[in-house]
C-alpha cells in the first residue's frame, strides 16, 4: 500500500495536514528511489560488465602466460590444447563484454562515453593480437615467433587494464556520486517530513508522531546500511518487508550491495589464480620494495637458493646477491628504465654456494606512476655456464693429459711476451719431445703411449714453479714458459731438472718403461720477439739436442739458425733435384780376396746440383728420410742399380753382383718387398745378383718383423749384409736370428787397424765371430798395402777401397771389370 494512501485513511479528520506531509515526503522518497534506480540501471551494469572484461583479460593473460611456459618446457600437448582452449574461451568473454559495454555506454556522461570508449578501442587490439597468438598457436609457430607475439599481447594487455582501470574509478565516482545524492535527498526527506510533522504535532501531536515513525524508521535503516558499505561491509543487508517504495528502496540496496560483493569476490579469485601461477612457476621469483628490502618470494626462489620464505621475507637484496657492479647496474637501470631484459647475476645459496642466473626485472607503479617496488625473474643458468666451460676445456685444453693446448700457449706466449716488452725481464721458452717415443706406440700399442703421455704430463706439472706455464703442443711435443728469470744459469738449471724427471721409470700396466727427453732452449728477447719466431728457434735447439745423441739440452744460437736455413735449401733443392735428374750412381768394386776377382759393386748415391758442386749424401740422406723422400729416392737407386748390373750380364764379362744400401726408414716401411719384386721383374735381374746392405740400428727396430722380412727376402735368393757392423748396437743375440750372409767392418775401424791395438783387436774379435756363425767379413775403406795384408793374415775374406779403385761411373767399371 502506498504512504500516501496510508496516511489518508490513517488521518482522515486531519486530511490535508496529512495529505501535506504526504506528499512532501513521498516526493523525497520518490527522488530517493530514482537515484538508486538510477545507480542499479546505469552504473551496475557497467561495472559489472567492467569487471567481466577484466576477467577475461585476466583469463587470456593467465592462459597464454601458461601457454608459453609450456612451450619453453616442451609440455605435453594436451596441456598446451587445453591452454588454447582457455584462450579461445577468454577471446569470446571479452568479445561478449565489449558489446555488451558498447550498448551500455550511450547512456552515459560525455567523460564516461570517452573512457568507455577507450576500452572498447583497447579491447579490441587485445582481442586481435589473441586472436594472432590462438592462431600461431594452432599452426604451431616457431618459438622466436610466440615470444614476438606474446611481448605485443603483453604491451596491449597492460594498455587494457589502465583503460579498464580508469573506467572502473569513473564510474567509482559515479557511484560514490550517487550514493550522496541519496544521502542528501534522505536527509531533505527527513527534513521535509519533520517540519510537517512538527506542523501536525502543533494540531495533532498523537497522530503525526505515529505517521512519523512509520516512515523515519526504514529510512534510518536504509541510512545506515549505506553507511557500512561505504566503509566496506559489502555483506550487509536492510530487513524492510513493507510493500511501499521504502520497501523498493531496500530491495535495490540489497541487490547492489550483493552485486558488489559479487564483484569482490571475482577480484579475489582472479588475484588467488594468479598467486597460485607464480606459486607454481619454474623460474625463481622475488619482489622487493623501494628500499630494494625482499617483501615476498616464490617457492622456486626458496628451492634454488635453500631459504625458507620466512627468512627471505625482509631482508634485503644484498642478501642472496654476490655484491659487485653487476648488482648495482642492475638495480640502477630497472630505476631509471623501467625494466631490464635477461641480465647476468650471481646468486649467493644459504650454504654459501654461487649460483649464476640470468635476471629479468620490472618496475612496479601505482596509478599515479610512482615505483612502489621491483619484481625480478632470475632462470637458473648454471646448466648453461657447465656447458661454456666445458667448451672451452674442449677449445683450450688438451683432452688427454688435461693441460693447456697450443691454442692457449700461443695465447699465454703473446700476453707474456706483451708483458716482457713492457716491464722488461727474460723469458725462456723450454721445448721438450721424448726421445723415441714413436717406438713405444709402434712396439707397444697406442693406448700405452697415451698412458705414458698422461704419466709424463703428471711428472713434469710436479716441476712447475707458480709462474711456469706448461702445455702440451701436440703428439710427445710439450713447451714450458718460464718468466722471472735471474739469468741464463737459472735456465739450464730447469732444464737439468727437467731431464731428470725422467731418470726412473714410468710404470704402465705393470711395466717399468725407460724413455727419456730432449730440450731446445730459446730466451726472449735476445733469441725472438714475437711468439712464431721464438716457438721456431726453440725447435731449432730441440733438433741440435736430438742431434747431441739425446738425453741433452740446447740453447738457441745463430749457428743453428744458419744449420736451419741452409737445411731448409736444402729441403728445397732436394724436392727440385728428382725433376731435374740430378742424382747419379757411382760404383765402388768389392774384392775376393782368395781369388782376387770382383765379385760385386756396391751402388753409391750421388747428387750434383745446377751449379756443379757435389753434395755428400751424409748431408742429404737424413733430410730426406725425415722429409720421407727417402723411399722415393731408395726405390729410384735400386731400380737404377739392378738395371745397370742387368746390362753387365752381357757375354765376355764375368757375372757380378750389385750392392745397395736400404735405408732403416724404407726397410721398415710396408710395402718394401713388393717393391723390391716390382723392381726386379721391370729389369729383368735375377734376385741372387742383388745384394742388400742394412744397418744396426734399422735391423733392431721391431725385431720379430725384421725378422719375417729378412727370412722373405732370402728365400728369393738375395744376399743380405749388414753395413758398418760395430757402430751400432752390435748385439751377438740378433746374428744368430737374423738370415745374413756377411758382415761389413766398417771404415773407422780399418782405418787405423796397423797402429792401433785396439781396433786391431776389434777387427780381430768381428772376424772370428763372424766365422764362428758361418758368416762371410768385408772390411771397407782399405786404402793402404799394409791394412790389406793384416787383414789377409787375420782371415778377411772380402775387401773394397781407394786401394783398389774410387767409385766409377757405370761406362768406367766395364774396362775395369775385363782388366779383372
Amino acid at each position: 500500500m502506498r504512504i500516501r494512501t496510508t496516511l489518508t485513511a490513517g488521518c482522515f479528520i486531519f486530511a490535508m495536514l496529512t495529505a501535506l506531509v504526504g506528499y512532501f515526503g513521498g516526493r523525497a522518497i520518490a527522488k530517493i528511489s530514482g537515484e538508486f534506480d538510477l545507480v542499479a540501471e546505469e552504473v551496475f551494469p557497467v561495472l559489472k560488465t567492467l569487471e567481466d572484461l577484466r576477467f577475461a583479460g585476466l583469463r587470456i593473460a593467465s592462459s597464454s602466460a601458461e601457454h608459453t611456459l609450456l612451450m619453453k618446457q616442451k609440455g605435453e600437448a594436451e596441456r598446451r590444447g587445453d591452454e588454447i582452449v582457455m584462450v579461445s574461451a577468454g577471446v569470446e568473454g571479452l568479445e561478449d563484454s565489449l558489446a555488451r559495454l558498447h550498448a551500455q555506454s550511450a547512456g552515459l556522461d560525455p567523460v564516461g562515453r570517452r573512457l568507455m570508449a577507450d576500452v572498447e578501442r583497447s579491447g579490441t587490439k587485445l582481442l586481435e593480437t589473441s586472436r594472432v597468438q590462438l592462431r600461431l598457436a594452432l599452426v604451431g609457430a616457431s618459438e622466436a615467433e610466440l615470444y614476438r607475439i606474446r611481448n605485443q599481447f603483453e604491451t596491449e594487455e597492460r594498455a587494457f587494464s589502465a583503460a579498464v582501470n580508469q573506467a572502473f574509478a569513473h564510474e567509482n565516482e559515479e557511484l560514490a556520486a550517487a550514493k550522496a545524492e541519496v544521502r542528501h535527498a534522505i536527509q531533505m526527506a527527513q527534513f521535509t517530513i519533520t517540519a510537517a510533522s512538527l506542523v501536525a504535532l502543533i494540531l495533532a501531536i498523537g497522530g503525526g508522531t505515529l505517521i512519523a515513525a512509520s516512515i523515519s524508521h526504514p529510512i534510518a535503516l536504509l541510512h545506515d546500511g549505506v553507511e557500512q558499505v561505504r566503509r566496506g561491509l559489502l555483506d550487509t543487508r536492510i530487513d524492510v518487508a513493507a510493500n511501499n517504495e521504502i520497501g523498493t528502496l531496500a530491495v535495490a540496496f540489497n541487490r547492489m550491495a550483493g552485486e558488489l560483493q559479487s564483484t569482490k569476490d571475482e577480484i579475489v579469485t582472479a588475484k588467488n589464480f594468479l598467486d597460485n601461477v607464480i606459486q607454481s612457476m619454474a623460474d625463481a621469483l622475488v619482489v622487493l620494495s623501494t628500499d630494494w628490502t625482499i617483501v615476498s618470494a616464490n617457492p622456486a626462489l626458496c628451492l634454488l637458493l635453500g631459504y625458507d620464505e620466512e627468512e627471505l621475507v625482509g631482508s634485503p637484496f644484498g642478501l642472496i646477491v654476490t655484491a659487485g657492479a653487476e648488482e648495482r647496474e642492475l638495480l640502477r637501470d630497472m630505476a631509471e628504465r623501467g625494466q631490464v631484459p635477461d641480465r647476468e647475476l650471481v646468486y649467493r645459496a644459504k650454504n654459501g654456494a654461487r649460483i649464476p642466473v640470468a635476471v629479468s626485472g620490472a618496475v612496479m607503479r601505482n596509478p599515479a606512476g610512482d615505483m612502489v617496488g621491483v619484481v625480478c625473474i632470475a632462470h637458473d643458468i648454471s646448466e648453461r655456464k657447465r656447458s661454456e666451460e666445458e667448451i672451452r676445456q674442449l677449445a683450450f685444453y688438451d683432452p688427454l693429459t688435461r693441460l693447456p693446448n697450443r691454442s692457449l700457449f700461443q695465447e699465454r706466449l703473446s700476453q707474456v711476451i706483451s708483458r716482457s716488452r713492457r716491464d722488461g725481464g727474460t723469458i725462456a721458452l723450454l721445448f721438450l719431445d721424448l726421445d723415441r717415443f714413436k717406438d713405444i706406440n709402434d712396439i707397444m700399442g697406442h693406448a700405452c703411449g697415451d698412458q705414458l703421455l698422461t704419466a709424463v704430463a703428471d711428472r713434469l706439472r710436479g716441476s712447475l714453479r707458480p709462474s711456469d706455464f706448461l702445455a702440451r703442443l701436440g703428439g710427445d711435443e710439450f713447451v714450458f714458459l718460464v718468466t722471472d728469470l735471474r739469468d741464463k744459469r737459472s735456465v739450464a738449471s730447469l732444464a737439468h731438472a727437467v731431464l731428470e724427471q725422467f731418470a726412473s721409470p714410468f710404470e704402465i700396466d705393470g711395466k717399468e718403461l725407460f724413455i727419456s727427453t730432449s730440450v731446445g732452449i730459446a730466451l726472449s728477447p735476445e733469441d725472438g720477439e714475437d711468439g712464431d719466431t721464438l716457438l721456431k728457434h726453440a725447435d731449432m735447439a730441440l733438433y741440435a739436442a736430438k742431434e747431441q745423441g739425446r738425453n741433452a739440452f740446447s740453447f738457441f744460437s745463430e749457428e743453428l739458425n744458419r744449420e736451419a736455413h741452409e737445411r731448409r735449401r736444402l729441403e728445397g733443392s732436394l724436392r727440385r733435384a728428382f725433376a731435374n735428374g740430378e742424382f747419379f750412381l757411382e760404383y765402388q768394386p768389392q774384392i775376393d780376396l782368395r781369388s782376387g776377382r770382383v765379385f760385386s759393386f756396391e751402388a753409391l748415391l750421388r747428387w750434383r746440383d745446377p751449379e756443379g758442386e757435389l753434395i755428400p749424401p751424409d748431408r742429404f740422406i737424413p733430410v730426406a728420410e725425415e722429409m720421407g723422400l727417402i723411399r722415393r729416392l731408395g726405390e729410384w737407386v735400386m731400380a737404377t742399380a739392378c738395371l745397370q748390373c742387368r746390362q753387365w750380364q752381357r757375354p765376355g764379362l764375368p757375372p757380378v753382383r750389385v750392392a745397395v744400401n736400404v735405408s732403416g726408414h724404407q726397410f721398415n716401411q710396408p710395402g718394401f718387398i713388393d717393391m723390391v719384386d716390382r723392381v726386379l721383374e721391370e729389369t729383368g735381374l735375377a734376385p741372387e745378383l742383388l745384394e742388400l746392405e742394412l744397418t744396426e740400428s734399422s735391423l733392431m727396430a721391431g725385431e720379430q718383423e725384421t725378422i719375417m722380412t729378412l727370412i722373405d727376402l732370402k728365400v728369393r735368393g738375395m744376399h743380405l749384409a749388414i753395413d758398418d757392423f760395430g757402430t751400432g748396437y752390435s748385439s751377438l743375440s740378433y746374428l744368430k736370428h737374423f738370415p745374413i750372409d756377411r758382415l761389413k767392418i766398417d771404415r773407422s775401424f780399418v782405418r787405423d787397424i796397423v797402429k792401433d791395438l785396439d781396433d786391431r783387436a776389434i777387427v780381430e774379435a768381428i772376424i772370428a765371430m763372424a766365422h764362428t756363425l758361418g758368416l762371410r767379413v768385408l772390411a771397407e775403406g782399405v786404402e793402404h798395402e799394409d791394412e790389406l795384408e793384416l787383414l789377409r793374415e787375420r782371415g778377411c775374406d772380402e775387401v773394397q777401397g781407394f786401394y783398389f779403385a774410387r767409385p766409377l761411373p757405370p761406362e768406367g767399371l766395364e774396362e775395369h771389370l775385363r782388366a779383372r
